[in-house]
């Protein structure tokens, strides 16, 4: 029962550093990112939101505040970065609790979410910013960690006895 309220408080001593960061790393992310309202040339390159939805910047009242994040991204990865890291724990750990019993599901999960990283990865590869390529190299390589963390863990569940 000990070790189970041990284990219990330190994912939520994990969770919550997590999310503390996590929303460090917004702000500070956005912050940086506004510079994006004052780089009027930089509108049709880093505000991708803004011109699905909208069509395209006329002014920098229109750029959507998730623009402000794709700019950081590229320009200024730092904090995006660990937005994307603190981020990536979170999610990991709501799917653990959420996909708790299910442990074939939970691995079917992680595998889409690998999926979805290393195609995120190969999309941003060619990227002209550092920034944007250092962002592929990152979703490479959590892409590959969770396959393979998820490959060894259904690989011992299938060598234990049930």
């Amino acid at each position: 029962m000990q070790n189970e309220n041990a284990r219990k408080s330190k994912q939520a001593v994990l969770f919550f550093g997590a999310l503390t960061f996590f929303a460090v790393a917004t702000f500070i992310s956005l912050y940086e990112g506004s510079q994006l309202d004052d780089i009027s040339w930089e509108w049709p390159y880093s505000a991708v939101f803004t011109n699905w939805f909208s069509g395209g910047v006329t002014s920098a009242d229109d750029i959507l505040t998730i623009d402000y994040l794709v700019y950081s991204a590229k320009f200024e990865p730092l904090f995006p970065l660990i937005m994307f890291v603190s981020g990536m724990i979170l999610f990991l750990q709501l799917s653990f609790w959420i996909f708790r019993g299910k442990k074939i599901v939970w691995s079917v999960f992680l595998l889409l979410c690998a999926t979805a990283l290393l195609v995120l990865s190969g999309a941003l590869m060619a990227s002209p910013t550092d920034g944007l390529e250092l962002f592929s190299k990152f979703f490479l390589g959590t892409g590959i960690l969770i396959v393979i963390f998820t490959a060894s863990w259904l690989i011992k569940a299938r060598k234990l006895p049930s």
